[in-house]
C-alpha cells in the first residue's frame, strides 16, 4: 500500500499508526487520557492522607498493655527465683525486682499488634536482650526471655 491510500507510517523503523488515541511513544494524547492522569494523581493524593490520619490516629492514645504496678514473678531457670522476683511496670518504663529489693534491669515496652507487650532492654546496654509478654485470662501474665533473638527462659507475672 501506498502512503496515498492512507496507511502511515510504514517507513523502515517507524511504527505504523493505527488511529489508536496514543503515539508512538504510548502516551495519550486525548483529552481523556490527560482526565485519567489527573483522576489517578487525585486518588494517590486522597489515599495518601487518609492513610497519614489512621496511622496518627492509632500512635496516640495506646495505653500500656501492662498496667502499672509490681508483679511477682515465677521462672522455670534453676534458682532463678531466688534472685529474680518480678517486674514493676510503670507506663511505658519497666524495671525487674530482685531479692533483698534490689532492682535493676531497666527496660521499656511496646507492644507488638499481637496483643503481646514487648520490653526492650537497650537502656541498660543490653540490646540483645529482649522480653515477650502475653495476657492470660486470670489477669496475670507468660512471658518469654530472647537473647539474639532466641527463646532462653519463661516466666509468670501475677499480682499486683
Amino acid at each position: 500500500m501506498s502512503r496515498a491510500a492512507g496507511v502511515r507510517g510504514n517507513e523502515a523503523g517507524t511504527p505504523p499508526r493505527t488511529g489508536h488515541p496514543a503515539d508512538a511513544t504510548g502516551q495519550a494524547t486525548t483529552a481523556a487520557g490527560g482526565m485519567m492522569r489527573a483522576i489517578t494523581r487525585g486518588i494517590v493524593i486522597a489515599g495518601t492522607a487518609i492513610g497519614a490520619a489512621l496511622v496518627g490516629a492509632g500512635t496516640c492514645v495506646a495505653a500500656p498493655a501492662v498496667p502499672s504496678g509490681t508483679y511477682q514473678g515465677t521462672t522455670n531457670a534453676p534458682a532463678g527465683e531466688l534472685i529474680w522476683k518480678g517486674k514493676t511496670f510503670q507506663g511505658d518504663t519497666v524495671v525487674n525486682n530482685f531479692a533483698f529489693g534490689l532492682t535493676g534491669l531497666a527496660g521499656t515496652t511496646s507492644q507488638d499488634g499481637y496483643g503481646n507487650t514487648v520490653i526492650d532492654y537497650s537502656p541498660s546496654g543490653l540490646g540483645f536482650l529482649t522480653d515477650r509478654i502475653s495476657p492470660n485470662a486470670d489477669g496475670s501474665y507468660t512471658g518469654a526471655v530472647y537473647v539474639g533473638g532466641s527463646q532462653v527462659g519463661s516466666f509468670g507475672l501475677s499480682g499486683q
